[in-house]
């Protein structure tokens, strides 16, 4: 008579005989799906800001410089019947000189790996080249809108270090930055509404205070077709466009929320602190404290789970900081940015578009098969009084 020895005993694929596989002489096998789905992604919008480009430009160069006429002085005395006027020179034209650059990206595909893998490969790689070039290039365009020097910080102060936990966007800052832009006067971009970028964990606090019944549809002011993708609605002047790629970044106040005495972990990536303390995950923190040479740790870590009141952990690398010492871990607020712009708030200039490039094959078998991405251009803030920038926090933060 059998005996039985175990749960599954003929299907368990737990064990590392047979290639990981028991019973029937491994028989019993993981399946794989062949379709593999590809990461979450963000459309790119914010390149669509930069309506204004070189319209004739004289040769290529490394540089583009634009250029903005000065309106003449007020006339607001008459004129005399017989004296003759005197002349006045056209002031200097404001320059914008936008520096070009190259920009690209590249990846090898084998002839193995298309041979051997369970998925088309060659068309993920394409997907994910084109992304990368699109992700990239929006970047570069939003790093230059930080540039503007038109910024309301919630909360006051000189910088983002002012702004804490509960200093989140409202209406009034909205109905202040539009009021900005207008008596700048800035040309709105459509209709009598400027574009306005919001993240969508500041969106759900400004609209959590105005009340839904304050958002017109998009549908209700567009035509037919014109409607940015992730258009929300529109609110105090400003149509709002929402998307996780407005900038963000853990440079807000910081408030102590944990210390004790000597705390030892294994220096690797990511520790767990058994700390009296008032976290959460998601939170952001700062340490000081710990002793030892070559100490990096100073920088900013996410905290990645709770398990009680006295012990989280926090991920990031952490390989460098001494294994002891008495830390203090201050919650630094995490701040967004909000975008409010006119017409001609950014420019480009393009010396050569973006574009997807299929490598040469040329290793004597014909195995290496390379697809990039290539570009030459660059960003400016054009008018800066088009673009206005909100700085706030969100009670929603992650």
């Amino acid at each position: 008579m059998a005996t039985y020895t175990g749960t599954n005993a003929y299907t368990n694929t737990g064990s590392s005989s047979l290639g990981g596989t028991v019973g029937s002489a491994g028989l019993v096998q993981t399946a794989y799906d062949r379709l593999l789905e590809f990461a979450l992604r963000a459309q790119p919008l914010i390149r669509q800001i930069a309506d204004k480009q070189p319209a004739q430009q004289a040769m290529p160069g490394s540089s583009v410089a634009l250029q903005i006429y000065q309106d003449l002085t007020k006339v607001t005395s008459s004129l005399q019947e017989t004296p003759d006027l005197d002349a006045v020179a056209l002031g200097t034209p404001n320059i914008k000189t936008i520096t070009l650059a190259e920009y690209g990206n590249a990846a090898v595909t084998t002839r193995a790996l298309s041979l051997y893998s369970l998925a088309d490969v060659d068309p993920a790689i394409a997907n994910i080249i084109a992304f990368n070039m699109a992700d990239s290039i929006d970047d570069l365009a939003q790093t230059e809108l930080l540039n503007g020097t038109q910024v309301a910080r919630i909360g006051g102060g000189n910088s983002t270090a002012g702004i804490g936990a509960t200093n989140t966007l409202t209406a009034a800052s909205v109905r202040r930055a539009v009021a900005k832009l207008r008596a700048g006067k800035v040309t709105a971009r459509k209709g009598s509404m400027f574009w306005a970028g919001i993240h969508p964990e500041v969106s759900h606090d400004l609209r959590a205070e105005t009340g839904m019944a304050a958002w017109r549809d998009p549908h209700a002011y567009n035509e037919a077709g014109a409607i940015w993708a992730g258009e929300i609605g529109s609110f105090e002047g400003a149509y709002f466009v929402e998307s996780p790629r407005l900038y963000s970044a853990s440079d807000g106040a910081s408030t102590t929320a944990a210390s004790a005495g000597t705390q030892a972990f294994s220096a690797t990536t990511g520790a767990t602190y058994t700390v009296t303390h008032a976290l959460v995950a998601g939170d952001y923190v700062t340490i000081a404290g710990f002793t030892g040479a070559a100490v990096v740790h100073n920088g900013t870590w996410k905290v990645t789970s709770v398990s009680t009141t006295t012990a989280f952990t926090i991920g990031g690398d952490l390989s460098t900081v001494a294994a002891a010492g008495s830390p203090t871990f201050a919650k630094t607020t995490k701040v967004y940015r909000t975008f409010l712009a006119g017409q001609q708030a950014l420019a480009q200039a393009v010396a050569e578009e973006p574009h997807v490039v299929i490598g040469p094959v040329v290793d004597k078998l014909n195995r290496f098969r390379p697809i990039g991405w290539y570009g030459v251009l660059g960003f400016k803030v054009y008018r800066d009084e088009a673009l206005y920038r909100i700085e706030s926090s969100s009670s929603i933060q992650v």
